[in-house]
């Protein structure tokens, strides 16, 4: 049981000083509500004038985006019981209001401090420091990496509440408040930038791109229909005019590698090894899926990994994801996950060689993953990461 607790505290009464407003960017101004606690249970807001307010009451402040309208935020704190007196007031929500459509499009950040460190708290999630909401104009929503926390949106007005607050009220000194340009959020089922849809994401983020020299956060798999009608079936290795289907990928480089973040440097090395028309190999297939939306050409399409397949079989069979490693199986039902749809209960190929004459698929009928001679004709479906 949680509830907002607020105390009358006698206000000490501090000489008018006047903050500095630091300009992060040219479109970023923090501002800083600082938060004395003068205990576990309650505090005072200082901010501007030095004038005291009771903790759960708002301070006034303009950003970047909001010009002469001073937005207010209102920071909040919660009790949650424990065994014995393990109970402990936590911060647990944060309330933005009077936000002018000037503010539209923008990414709201917020943190929190003690008094001795420039480190911004983990706040939620166990390790989550910042708090961020996008203004979809004036539709409020969590913003790139917020999961662990919901948002309430009104006209003008969010409330920031962590699903499992983790900083003490007590540990809370000072808040910062920022407005910056929007980075794009996005959740599985999405709709990707390519026009496919998103059914991975990483907070932590990962490894990508041909050389994976990139960092990336979303895995989207080309749409039902990509090629014009069902998912195509192909070789992973050609036959003709060479044959490929007993050699071993290994120059320039290797196929062997399984986790998320390597199916693009895999198809690069399979087209390499000279599987280079899509009558023959399916990695052609992929690597020449192109996709132009609002203007933009999107060409980084590959043949998925054996780990990045995993992830997409759970994701169509709409298995909860609980960690990367677990595998897919036959619980669900096929093309029954948040967007999923036109996948067969078919032998699909991965990108992963498992010895020279053979490469890893997956069953999307069962979840499992044999390796099959290479030779064989199985299902195809490009993904890209971004």
């Amino acid at each position: 049981m949680s509830d907002d607790f607020y105390h009358d505290d006698p206000i000490e009464e501090k000489p008018n000083r006047k903050l500095r407003n630091n300009l992060l960017t040219p479109l970023a101004l923090i501002i800083a509500a600082v938060i004395f606690f003068q205990s576990t249970l309650a505090g005072n807001i200082t901010l501007s004038s030095w004038t005291g307010i009771e903790f759960g009451q708002g301070v006034s402040q303009a950003v970047a985006c909001s010009g002469s309208t001073n937005l207010t935020v209102t920071p909040r704190a919660s009790f949650t019981n424990g065994a014995g007196s393990a109970g402990a007031h936590y911060f647990n929500s944060v309330t933005v209001s009077n936000i002018p459509d000037s503010c539209f499009g923008v990414d709201f950040t917020i943190n929190a401090y003690n008094n001795t460190s420039s480190t911004p708290l983990a706040l939620f999630n166990s390790s989550s420091r910042s708090v961020v909401v996008y203004n979809n104009n004036g539709a409020f929503s969590r913003g790139i990496s917020s999961t662990g926390m919901t948002v309430e949106s009104s006209t003008g007005t969010f409330t920031a509440t962590f699903t499992a607050p983790v900083a003490l009220a007590s540990t809370v000194f000072k808040l910062t408040i920022q407005s910056g340009v929007h980075t794009p959020f996005y959740e599985v089922g999405d709709r990707g930038p390519g026009g496919g849809i998103v059914y991975y994401v990483s907070a932590a983020g990962f490894s990508c791109g041909p050389e994976r020299a990139t960092t990336c956060r979303y895995l989207e798999v080309a749409p039902s229909g990509w090629n014009g009608g069902s998912d195509p079936t192909n070789r992973w290795a050609q036959q003709t005019p060479i044959d490929y289907s007993g050699t071993t990928v290994a120059s320039p480089n290797t196929a062997t590698a399984t986790g998320i973040g390597w199916g693009f440097r895999n198809t690069r090395a399979i087209v390499a090894q000279g599987n280079t028309s899509g009558a023959n190999s399916v990695a052609p297939i992929a690597e020449s899926y192109t996709v132009t939306v609002s203007g933009i050409v999107y060409d980084d399409w590959y043949l998925p990994s054996k780990d990045e397949l995993n992830q997409m079989c759970k994701w169509a069979r709409n298995q909860a994801w609980v960690s990367d490693a677990t595998v897919c199986n036959n619980t669900g039902s096929l093309n029954s996950g948040p967007g999923a749809s036109g996948f067969g209960a078919s032998y699909y190929w991965s990108s992963t060689e498992y010895v020279s004459n053979m490469a890893f698929a997956q069953v999307f009928g069962d979840g499992t993953q044999p390796s099959m001679y290479k030779y064989n004709y199985l299902s195809i479906r490009p993904i890209r990461a971004f």
